[in-house]
């Protein structure tokens, strides 16, 4: 850029220069023939004048070039170097939309070389899952597969937490509500060593697939869960709520929502192996057998059973600490009980709570907007 610049004064201080002799030169021109007539000194005149206007602007005219030229060169450098930059930046590929059920937007990779610990390496494609269903959806509807040098690489090969903190396997149990977005992980065995590119597809369905290509030598952001809040749901109304108890259409069973018995405390191993808590909610339910003979009806019932916080279901966990139920699994809670027809059993459901929202209990028919028991709790009147 300094070479440009003192182009530029040069290219100017020459132009000056012209012009000071010309003008010298017109000058004497001017004293000669002093002696001539009227009309040669006017003729005279008007000539030096033409000389000087046009000296002038080639003067300026010189200085205009030599300023554009500068002008163009320095957007010429300052385009090239915006354009190393996006050439050299972390790109992602578009939305992927499936009408009428869900959007998956692309938010990052990262690659893993497992070392001694698999013979594999892992890439993990990170991506916000956003529900277009007018009823709750699972994120396991969304379908994916993936490739490396025509080979079909395994998915979800395995669920340590030192390759990621979000465990796909637990998010396809989760349920959700329309306009909900939500971000998950998929993972891939890639092969050992390789950095070949691999194209990944997703769809919602085997013959619905869209597909984009990532190299595992990009720099990849280290993307955790932190990174992601979802957007709180302050005033839950899925269904009608103030509906404590109802019968599934069916009749196979009645359920009573008693209420929440109180917020406890759980724990979870995170990315690096380190024990962290969270906080558990217990909520305590009544279900009556209408089955026609001995079965367990609560284990049934909860498949009608969705306690939401913003917009996404809880994980069904074991008792925390400080409950009722303390150290107790959930095989050992009345969930796989079996009663009579027509007897009825109280039980106590525990649901990791993920922030400070309001939840919302509700049983609904399958596949159905139809709900037949909703309430809304406060977690932090608890």
């Amino acid at each position: 850029m300094k070479h440009n610049k003192l182009l530029k004064v040069f290219c100017a201080g020459m132009t000056s220069a012209l012009m000071l002799t010309s003008l010298t030169a017109c000058s004497d021109k001017k004293e000669e023939t002093t002696t001539k007539a009227t009309t040669a000194e006017e003729t005279t005149s008007e000539e030096t004048k033409e000389e000087t206007t046009a000296e002038g602007e080639t003067t300026a005219e010189g200085e205009t070039s030599a300023e554009s030229e500068t002008t163009a060169e320095e957007t010429t450098e300052a385009t090239t170097e915006e354009t190393t930059a996006a050439a050299s930046a972390f790109t992602l590929p578009e939305t992927f939309t499936f009408d009428g059920k869900f959007d998956v937007k692309i938010v990052g990779y990262e690659y893993w070389d497992t070392a001694d610990k698999y013979d594999y390496d892992l890439v993990n494609v990170y991506y916000d899952f956003t529900c277009k269903n007018d009823d709750v959806q699972k994120i396991a509807q969304v379908y994916w597969k993936a490739t490396q040098n025509g080979e079909e690489l395994k998915e979800d090969p395995s669920s340590n937490s030192t390759f990621s903190d979000m465990d796909h396997n637990d998010d396809i149990w989760l349920f959700f509500q329309n306009g909900v977005t939500y971000r998950s992980v998929v993972q891939f065995a890639c092969v050992k060593g390789s950095k070949d590119p691999i194209t990944v597809s997703v769809g919602d369905s085997n013959d619905n697939m869209q597909s984009f290509d990532i190299e595992p030598t990009w720099e990849m952001p280290d993307i955790r869960h932190e990174d992601f809040e979802l957007a709180k749901i302050d005033k839950p109304a899925f269904g009608p709520g103030n509906l404590p108890e109802g019968t599934k259409a069916d009749g196979r069973f009645d359920i009573k929502i008693n209420g929440v018995t109180g917020i406890f405390t759980g724990t979870d191993l995170d990315r690096d192996s380190k024990i962290v808590e969270h906080k558990v909610v217990g909520i305590s339910f009544t279900v009556t057998n209408h089955t026609g003979r001995e079965d367990s009806p609560f284990m049934i019932a909860m498949n009608n059973c969705y306690v939401f916080q913003d917009g996404v279901t809880l994980k069904h966990v074991g008792s925390g600490k400080g409950s009722e139920d303390e150290g107790k699994t959930q095989q050992d809670l009345p969930l796989y009980q079996k009663i009579a027809d027509g007897e009825t059993v109280t039980y106590t459901a525990y649901f990791k709570l993920r922030s400070d929202s309001p939840i919302e209990v509700v049983f609904k028919e399958s596949f159905k907007l139809d709900t037949f028991a909703d309430m809304v709790y406060d977690v932090n009147a608890q």
